[in-house]
């Protein structure tokens, strides 16, 4: 029987044609990041299967942060809670059901984890102790966005896990705490 993670660390040998122009690039980028053109490849590779293929069978936008920014500033707070409830709560789901096939709460764990691995703008950091889950959500798009986040984890938690969680909202960091009951979880 063969282990998964020691399958995921084989290597092939592959030759591909490339242009001139992009081995000047590969080579430059890898000198400027202390790699080799085999890691960044590797690196790209792995980032187009895990995100961006997703993103863009998705459909998600990219959009400068100063516009975004600008966007969320033109606000209420009470329109921003609202959509952190609503439409944020209900993104999340659907990229779990879509990416992973699994809309359960550990589907959706992972769906915020892959964001954060890949967006620049926003970490995610999941801590579960005997029951007790931490889900810390670091990001640099201001005070605005706070209330967003802060709006949809806490109806991500009530909605997934049938717990009312405690939130805490800062500048630039959300913190949710709650403690998980396995009986009430949706099967």
């Amino acid at each position: 029987m063969s282990n998964p993670d020691t399958e995921e660390r084989k290597t092939v040998l592959r030759t591909i044609r490339i242009p001139k122009s992009l081995e000047r690039s590969l080579k430059s980028e890898a000198a400027d990041e202390g790699t080799t053109v085999n890691a960044d490849v590797n690196s790209i590779l792995s980032r187009h299967f895990e995100w961006d293929k997703k993103a863009w069978e998705f459909r998600l936008v990219s959009l400068h942060k100063p516009i975004l920014i600008s966007l969320l500033e033109g606000l209420d707070e009470e329109t921003l809670a609202r959509i952190g409830r609503e439409v944020v709560t209900a993104s999340w789901k659907e990229m779990a059901e879509f990416w992973f096939q699994d809309p359960s709460p550990g589907g959706l764990l992972d769906a915020l984890s892959m964001i954060s691995k890949f967006d620049p703008n926003m970490r995610i950091r999941v801590t579960q102790e005997e029951g007790m889950y931490t889900v810390v959500f670091n990001h640099d798009l201001g005070a605005k966005w706070s209330i967003v986040a802060e709006s949809a984890f806490g109806e991500f938690v009530k909605q997934s896990f049938h717990v009312e969680p405690q939130v805490t909202r800062g500048e630039s960091v959300i913190t949710a705490r709650f403690r998980v009951n396995p009986r009430n979880l949706p099967i």
